[in-house]
């Protein structure tokens, strides 16, 4: 198999392929048996791909539980649904390789292999690359990594490197802790007269009675073009009792188009948009996702003398006297931050 110089499990790339070194590495991760069988290698970087094994069997069940409603479940049902899928990408938040740490450069991309399901099978290559490994196997999925080097110790590493002589001893990696979504779907109304609001919920695993204590409210307008706003609003809120220590919660901050949008003297949405939205939650800085990023500010205390969080109305082309807020749910610790050390 000829593998480029890019993460992309379909496009051909350009310029030389890769030097192969076989490494033959296994770990596991999140119930499913991961292989790392090859690098490869380059004068800028390394290029590796990651199999999982998948179970025939709950892949099966999985499809037949979701298939006929698929097209009918709500994005937050979407969201649940995706959490049940037997395959889950492995998460890496960073890589080392022989012992020294690479930067924020490297890219991947997946995809899986069911012939059930898929009548052209564009892993083939990968699977005929790797039959040792996945000879007897139905279903797998491959992760493929494009890893650039960490600095280079000398001018004989990097002729080393540019020869794509340069062996690599160690690969470590390390995983993002992995949180489980529980859903509350949660609608209210605020408007920037009210002083204060509060909302009630029942933690969904701890099944203890939470208060948010909702405040300073403060709508925002966000320019589209020269003629044409985004109204957001603002809000900020005290939770009492605290969430237990890694959870958080998740606000609905986006719309989406299904249709091209109309335009008159008093409606308006861009044809060229197919969602906006709000990246940023419960706790800590706030970004604005449109054409920039800035981060908010959060204030210490709020009211009862609790801290204070921030949490975004969903978007509206249209001014109004309320604005929607939706809490989808809760975000809560599901797998600790792993490290896996291959050599």
């Amino acid at each position: 198999m000829k593998v480029y110089y890019n993460s992309s499990l379909w496009s051909k790339g350009k310029g030389l392929w890769g030097w192969p070194q076989r490494t033959n590495w296994q770990f596991e991760y999140a119930g499913a048996k991961r292989y790392i069988p090859v690098i490869y290698r380059f004068s800028k970087g390394i290029v590796f791909d990651v199999i999982a094994i998948l179970d025939e069997t709950k892949l099966r069940e999985f499809f037949e539980k979701y298939e006929a409603i698929e097209e009918t479940l709500s994005p937050l049902q979407q969201h649940c649904v995706e959490q049940e899928h037997p395959y889950q990408a492995v998460p890496i938040s960073s890589i080392w390789i022989n012992e020294k740490q690479v930067g924020d450069g490297y890219s991947s991309s997946s995809s899986m292999s069911i012939p059930w399901v898929q009548q052209d099978d564009e892993l083939k290559l990968v699977r005929k690359a790797y039959s040792s490994i996945l000879k007897d196997v139905v279903c797998f999925a491959c992760e493929r990594y494009c890893v650039p080097y960490p600095p280079a110790d000398s001018k004989f590493q990097k002729l080393l490197r540019f020869l794509r002589l340069d062996r690599v001893n160690r690969v470590k990696l390390s995983t993002y802790p992995m949180k489980r979504f529980f859903p509350l779907d949660i609608h209210f109304e605020m408007s920037v007269d009210e002083k204060q609001k509060e909302i009630c919920f029942n933690h969904p695993v701890t099944g203890m009675k939470h208060t948010l204590y909702f405040q300073s409210p403060e709508s925002m307008e966000l320019p589209i073009d020269q003629n044409h706003n985004l109204y957001i609003m603002q809000s900020m809120y005290e939770i009492a009792p605290a969430l237990p220590q890694g959870d958080t919660l998740q606000f609905g901050s986006s719309i989406q188009y299904t249709e091209t949008p109309e335009i008159s003297d008093d409606k308006f949405s861009p044809t060229s948009a197919s969602s906006i939205g709000i990246i940023g939650g419960a706790d800590g800085p706030t970004s604005i996702f449109m054409s920039s990023k800035g981060e908010g500010e959060t204030v210490s205390c709020g009211l009862h003398g609790l801290p204070l969080h921030s949490c975004y109305s969903v978007p509206s082309f249209q001014k109004g006297e309320t604005s929607n807020f939706i809490l989808e749910g809760i975000n809560t610790k599901d797998r600790n931050s792993e490290e896996y050390n291959f050599s």
